[in-house]
């Protein structure tokens, strides 16, 4: 990385950033990046006085950011909305020559090589694993000649234009989700107070990712394997889903898994996340499990937290509040709706849902088709030579 001529500076971002200031300058963090791309919907400030303390890390259009702490390697280009924005120390600041040059860094820190290249050079805990920015200094690049390399990114730019449409709708369906929510709570302050351990089984995860694991694994899983869920799984923007994630654990212990349909809660400062799984998951330490009593009330449960996300962070403990207490979940008061509110509710939901989850299915699809792509366009055509690649 660091031999490209067409990369000028790799550094990281604020290690210090200070409190949140309402009216300061957004600070994109590593939860920020998600999927090859920005998003931040309520972006932690920082004061001007830090942002030009820091000017260094103050990131342009064109910059490629890459997450250095959680889920490492991920990686996406600065766009205009984010222009003059600094970044946190979890992130790292790659400034390139063009924009053909970063979009061609960002498809390849995307691809099964580099992530799980990123993946063996990971360093401390499960909750806390990170890269280091001299490891990714040396991530091996392959340069196809300028005009191939440009031809095949136009044909990712449709590929994730087509991609970006899905989104769209998936994103439209749960928010349409979460104004029926509003609309059918209107009559909660008739309703009678129950507690989320009266409502459902809650159980703390505690399987840990160990070094073992094989993170990524292409092609599909032996069936004894399933999906670990890390609290930055649960956190990822986007759908209230869960199924693939960035490592597998071989024939885990039973009481370590939990049933598909559960709801996967994790914190952070802005709130509590939740997620449903739609296969079995070994869940990670940070991970709060909650299996409510009659499968259909699961989307009741859900929107409930949505829309309580920063209240219910009172139930967080540990440093900086990174962990759901489930003793004090169990005991938080949930105003619980009729069967017939919630019955009609989770029919209307489960439909929007549904076609939330057909959009991301498609979405799943394309980035197989887009690795499967880069992969074919790396080996060159029959009969020639492979482009100068990475071992």
């Amino acid at each position: 990385m660091e031999q490209l001529p067409s990369v000028r500076t790799i550094g990281y971002g604020i290690t210090r950033p200070g409190a949140h200031v309402d009216d300061g300058v957004g600070m994109i963090r590593a939860s920020d990046i998600q999927d090859g791309h920005l998003r931040s919907d309520e972006p932690r400030r920082i004061s001007p006085r830090t942002h030009e303390a820091n000017a260094r890390s103050e990131v342009g259009v064109g910059d490629v950011l890459v997450v250095l702490v959680g889920r490492v390697g991920e990686a996406a280009v600065v766009t205009d909305a984010y222009h003059g924005w600094n970044v946190a120390r979890t992130v790292a600041v790659l400034r390139t020559a063009g924009r053909d040059d970063a979009a061609w860094l960002r498809l390849w820190l995307g691809s099964p090589y580099a992530r799980d290249w990123c993946e063996k050079r990971v360093t401390g805990s499960t909750l806390q694993r990170t890269l280091n920015l001299k490891a990714l200094r040396g991530l091996p690049v392959p340069l196809p000649p300028l005009a191939a390399r440009a031809a095949f990114l136009r044909i990712v730019e449709a590929v994730e234009e087509k991609s970006a449409v899905n989104t769209r709708i998936a994103e439209c369906a749960m928010s349409l989700s979460d104004a029926l929510f509003d609309v059918e709570a209107q009559g909660r302050s008739s309703w009678p107070e129950r507690s989320f351990g009266e409502l459902a089984l809650l159980r703390a995860g505690h399987a840990s990712r160990s070094r073992e694991d094989a993170p990524r694994p292409v092609g599909p899983p032996p069936e004894s394997h399933v999906p670990y869920v890390a609290p930055a799984d649960v956190l990822r923007k986007g759908l209230p889903y869960v199924s693939r994630t960035g490592a597998w654990f071989a024939s885990p212990e039973r009481d370590a898994v939990c049933v598909p349909q559960s709801l996967l809660l994790a914190t952070r400062e802005d709130g509590v996340h939740a997620v449903l799984n739609d296969v079995p998951v070994a869940p990670g330490r940070g991970v709060l499990v909650v299996q409510p009593e009659e499968s259909a009330d699961r989307f009741w449960l859900l929107h409930e937290v949505r829309s309580r996300s920063g209240e219910l962070t009172a139930a967080a403990q540990g440093p900086g509040g990174r962990e759901l207490s489930r003793n004090a979940m169990e005991a938080t008061a949930v105003r619980w709706p009729p069967s017939s509110v919630r019955k009609r509710f989770g029919q209307l939901v489960g439909r929007l849902h549904k076609r939330a989850v057909a959009a991301h299915a498609e979405n799943a699809r394309l980035d197989r088709m887009r690795d499967r792509l880069l992969d074919d366009f790396l080996d060159g055509p029959p009969g020639t030579e492979s482009a100068e690649r990475a071992p």
